[in-house]
This record gives structure tokens, C-alpha cells and sequence, in this order.
């Protein structure tokens, strides 16, 4: 189950950011077009693989805990 909710979370993020990447695109040689976008959206796809989305984000306090510390420094 999982994997089923993974690959419909890249399947996603690679349909939000298609238009995107063809608009980009338009401003390289037609005919490397589209193994320029195949090749975004593997690299798109590596970074989302290897980032964490399971952490919490902080709370306020925390963000104005760390927000303190860093300009008492």
C-alpha cells in the first residue's frame, strides 16, 4: 500500500509540474525536447525520493525558539 500511495504522489507532482517544464523547454532545440523533460522528471523524481516527508513541521514556538537563537548570536 505504500508504494501505491508513493507512486501516485510522484504521478502528481510530475502532472503539476509538466506544463512547467514544457514551457521551459520550448526555448531548447525541438529535437532534444524530450529527453531534456524525461530527464528532469527523473531528477525530480531522485530529489523526492530521497527527501524525508514524514518529518513534522515545527510548531511557532519552535520556529520562534530557533528565531531567537539565532539572532542572539
Amino acid at each position: 500500500m505504500d508504494e501505491l500511495l508513493k507512486s501516485a504522489f510522484e504521478l502528481e507532482i510530475i502532472e503539476m509540474l509538466t506544463p512547467k517544464i514544457r514551457t521551459v523547454l520550448k526555448e531548447t532545440n525541438r529535437s532534444n525536447r524530450r529527453d531534456l523533460e524525461q530527464e528532469l522528471i527523473l531528477m525530480i523524481l531522485s530529489k523526492i525520493n530521497k527527501k524525508d516527508f514524514d518529518q513534522k513541521p515545527p510548531s511557532f514556538f519552535q520556529l520562534m525558539e530557533e528565531e531567537l537563537q539565532n539572532n542572539t548570536l
